[in-house]
């Protein structure tokens, strides 16, 4: 049994403190799930290190502590930049959420719905759903730069991606 895998819990509990805190506290809640995505990465990218043979006991807490802020600081200026884009952009992510540029949303292609409801539907996605379709559908990252970009496979984006779909598809019967 490897060190990571070792103080796995100890590790997941520290990251996603951290995480945590640099999302907000405790008080903003709807970052939990991504605090805990940004702790799962970081073990992630630690048992490579460990494979590799490039972590030492004695460095991986702090390395782990380091990675969970890096990992949180940079969620934090992508939805800053999501928020930004959705300003200037209001009118693409209408006309996305609409069907017009996206069948698989099963909306119909006619159909034109106010700026503030397609707002609204977006709001139903977690942020981390968020930023995956944000990325994907209102940016144009193709699938693998996104998965490159979350640290995690292809498989991951495209369920991500789903998720999302659901969840609009289902704001839209509301």
């Amino acid at each position: 049994m490897g060190i990571v895998e070792k103080n796995y819990e100890e590790l997941m509990s520290m990251a996603t403190s951290v995480a945590r805190k640099e999302l907000g506290g405790p008080d903003r809640s709807d970052y939990t799930n991504y605090a805990a995505d940004i702790a799962q990465n970081v073990v992630m990218m630690l048992l490579e290190k460990e494979t590799a043979g490039e972590l030492r006991e004695a460095e991986m807490f702090g390395l782990a502590k380091g990675m969970a802020r890096l990992r949180s600081i940079t969620y934090m200026r992508d939805e800053s930049r999501r928020r930004e884009l959705e300003e200037e952009h209001g009118e693409a992510i209408n006309r996305r959420l609409t069907g017009q540029s996206a069948e698989s949303l099963a909306a119909d292609p006619y159909e034109e719905i106010p700026l503030e409801e397609a707002a609204h539907r977006l709001d139903a996605l977690s942020p981390l759903l968020y930023r995956t379709t944000n990325a994907y559908y209102i940016v144009g990252e193709p699938i693998e730069s996104i998965a490159e970009m979350e640290g995690v496979s292809e498989d991951v984006i495209y369920k991500r991606l789903q998720r999302a779909r659901d969840i609009v598809k289902d704001s839209n019967n509301d």
